[in-house]
């Protein structure tokens, strides 16, 4: 792993220490707008850790042009290619090394909201909450149909108040530090949906998370196209049985979270919501009948698969 770090020194830092982790891999089209939107932040304490996995394309460029006349402390770590929760893993890991108190973990398809740490900071101050969920409002410059519709469907799953449920499907992204590693953090080995895994453990465990009603990140969700996003999902979905075995409960946990179980979808506001927009009301459904089938095929061909390494690896023997 090579590590190159940008320092910028001026006054004294008040405050506990904010970590802004995210991992990158050819996200030349959003990155500059990520990072200036991190970078942009009020609050003076806080660095920033990047790692980026093996990006082929100009992503790493454009982040050291920006880092070179940054006022916040960033640190790049170049990775080999692997799967992205090694790279994001690697990046919380130097937040520890760092002695950050407080984590905030993104994408680098997102744009945090100006003052965001600051409400974060404000939020969690004399309070038990260890974690946060911080709602995102997706976006998109696409003007095709299913583009359309991963956008309103984010916007559904997000619009969920301020309790966390315990069947809520979202991920919390900014944690107090002791909080996330009470919960053993995200395991590199798990593919597919490892994002919302620390929460599960964490509210299982009886720790507090809240929805940050206070702020919001701004989500690209870039160009959607069906047959790409299925494409996509078949192999998280063929790698899903190894996150299921790796957690107590997973499979019922996965089950009570599926598409059409997820409490949020029939709140009443959003109800309203697929009146207005019947189209994309129907272009949500359709995705996901589309995923739930797919989602069947690929656990069983993954339980099939590590049946038959076990088996083979007991031949072995």
């Amino acid at each position: 792993m090579a590590k190159i770090i940008y320092e910028f020194r001026e006054g004294i830092h008040m405050g506990p220490k904010v970590s802004i982790v995210f991992s990158t891999y050819n996200n030349s089209e959003c990155i500059e707008k990520c990072l200036e939107s991190c970078l942009k932040q009020s609050y003076e304490n806080v660095d920033i850790i990047i790692a980026d996995d093996g990006s082929t394309d100009d992503t790493t460029l454009r982040i050291h042009r920006l880092a070179l006349h940054a006022q916040k402390r960033i640190r790049v770590l170049h990775l080999p290619h692997g799967e992205r929760g090694i790279a994001r893993v690697t990046a919380i890991q130097e937040a520890v090394q760092e002695g950050a108190e407080y984590l905030l973990i993104i994408d680098s398809d997102m744009i945090l909201e100006e003052g965001m740490i600051d409400h974060l900071m404000e939020a969690v101050k004399n309070t038990e909450v260890g974690a946060y969920v911080i709602p995102e409002e997706a976006f998109t410059n696409y003007r095709n149909f299913f583009s359309k519709v991963k956008v309103f469907e984010r916007n559904i799953i997000n619009n969920a108040g301020e309790d966390v449920g315990k069947r809520s499907i979202e991920a919390a992204r900014f944690w107090k530090m002791s909080a996330y590693l009470s919960t053993g953090g995200f395991n590199a080995g798990q593919i597919s949906f490892e994002e919302i895994q620390p929460t599960l453990r964490y509210l299982e465990q009886g720790g507090k998370i809240k929805r940050a009603v206070c702020t919001r990140l701004y989500h690209d969700e870039k160009k959607v196209l069906l047959r790409e996003l299925l494409a996509k999902k078949a192999y998280y979905f063929t790698a899903m049985d190894r996150t299921l075995s790796s957690e107590s409960g997973g499979f019922w946990k996965a089950l009570e979270r599926w598409y059409f179980f997820r409490p949020v979808l029939y709140r009443k506001d959003n109800i309203k919501r697929y009146v207005r927009h019947p189209l994309l009301f129907c272009g949500m459904m359709f995705m996901y009948g589309c995923l739930s089938l797919l989602g069947v095929y690929g656990i069983i061909k993954g339980r099939i698969t590590r049946s038959t390494r076990f088996v083979q690896t007991e031949k072995i023997k």
